[in-house]
This record gives C-alpha cells, structure tokens and sequence, in this order.
C-alpha cells in the first residue's frame, strides 16, 4: 500500500539533510489546531459531547449534574485540556487522488508517496503513531458511548476547574476525536495522520506556507520513500529537470523515483 503526502518543492527540498553520513529526510509535523480546518476537529469533538450526553440520558443522571458542557480546550487557548501536551500530525492519503485540502504555496507542489510497510515499522520504532482516520458516524459515536460508560465517573467539570484522574482514558478519547474522525463526505481520500505527541516547551516554530507555525520535525528514511512527482511539472520544466539532479545528488535514483522523468 502507498500513503502520499504533499508539500511545497521549498519544503521538499530544506527536508534532506546530507551533514550526516547518509542523506535524511525530514518532514514537519504541524501542530493540529494548525494543521486542520476548526470544523474538522470540531466535528469528531461534537460526537464525543454527544456521547457525553447519551451516557447521561441511559444513567438518568440530572441537567444540573451534566458535564456535556464540559470545555475541550483551555481558556483563551486553543489547546486541548489535560496533559500539557500538544498533538502533531502529517496528513497522508491512501487515495492517490488529489485531496481537497492541499498546502496554499507559489512554489510547485510535490506529491510524496511512502511505502505502508516500511513507514509503519519506522513509526513504531520511533514511537510515532500512524492512524487511520475513520468515516463511520454511527459507528465512531457508539465507540465513545462504550467507552464513556468506563471513562464518564474518571472526569470533572465545574465552573472552575477541568481534570481528570491519574488513569483516565478521558484525553485519549478528546484526542481520537480530534485526529482520526473524519466527516463521511470526505471519505474517498482515505486519510492517514501520523502523529506525535509534544509538550509546548518542546515545539518548533517557522514559516510554512506563509504562516507562523508550530512544528515537530519528524526524520523519515529515505527507505520508505517510493515515489516523487512535481505536479503540473509541464508549467516549471526548469525546477523539475532540477529536481532530477537534486534526486540524485541524495541518493534517489531519478530514473526510478521521479515521476514523469521516463514515460511509459
């Protein structure tokens, strides 16, 4: 299986770093809140009030007694509440379709394939998560009523405070909500997110796409790289014969990774 990701050619190529003995490959992993749209996030968080909610209607618990109000995010922050800890991800796509979000740059966009196989052992070695995002509405909402019948009595909310006990699944639960669930309208681009877990302290800032970002900066194997392609390559031939020779110079043979360089 193949899972692609896009990035601007810039990004691609401040990605390789050849000052160690054998070239690597670093892509950034950018803070959620950042990387996504607020009502992609906001729509698996809407279920998992929901099922808040639900919970509460079966146990008969009291309006005055609810926490379906409970707040997802810290005040004047958009983090969630909880651990101090922050949730990177690089959004990858079993479709080779392109997907409807696509980085906003001038410069030409190169569409990254991994292998599966070679990125998931990577990731388990380097305690790196590799999610498959789920578009099942029905099915992810029972989930989280299941799930809350052993979390519900592990949280509290009142007007001042937010917490959770030492082993809730609670935070677990807001960040499944906000990385792998997934409207079913956007289903054919079979998304995957690879993600990190970081406490503020340890972020990474920079200007990826125009924007001030927080980032992690994830190295992949070249190993697990099995296909580049600069797309609309026909508009910028320069860059892409480029490209070739940069391939190259990193130990990729462009004969065989660089899309569109040989044709059928």
């Amino acid at each position: 299986m193949i899972l692609n990701t896009y990035l601007s050619l810039t990004s691609f190529v401040k990605g390789w770093k050849s000052n160690t003995e054998s070239p690597t490959f670093v892509l950034p992993a950018i803070n959620l809140i950042h990387a996504l749209p607020f009502n992609e996030y906001e729509y698996g968080l809407s279920l998992l009030r929901k099922s808040i909610g639900l919970h509460e209607q079966r146990m008969n618990i009291p309006l005055e007694k609810s926490k379906q109000m409970i707040p997802f995010f810290r005040d004047n922050r958009r983090m969630l509440v909880g651990p101090e800890m922050e949730i990177y991800i690089i959004s990858l796509y079993e479709s080779d379709k392109q997907p409807l979000r696509m980085p906003v740059t001038e410069a030409p966009l190169i569409k990254l394939s991994f292998d599966y196989e070679q990125l998931a052992e990577h990731c388990l070695l380097e305690n790196l998560y590799l999610i498959r995002c789920k578009y099942d509405e029905k099915q992810m909402l029972d989930i989280f009523v299941q799930q809350m019948e052993r979390e519900y009595d592990k949280f509290f909310y009142d007007d001042e405070h937010t917490g959770f006990t030492a082993d809730s699944r609670f935070y677990s639960m807001l960040c499944n909500a906000c990385m792998e669930v997934k409207n079913s309208s956007e289903k054919d681009e079979k998304e995957w997110n690879l993600a990190l877990f970081r406490h503020p302290a340890e972020a990474e800032y920079g200007f990826i796409d125009g924007k001030l970002t927080p980032f992690s900066s994830v190295s992949i194997p070249p190993t697990c790289i099995k296909k580049v392609a600069m797309m609309d390559r026909e508009k910028d031939i320069l860059s892409f014969s480029a490209l070739a020779g940069f391939l190259q110079k990193n130990g990729l043979a462009p004969e065989i990774y660089l899309e569109g360089l040989i044709e059928d």
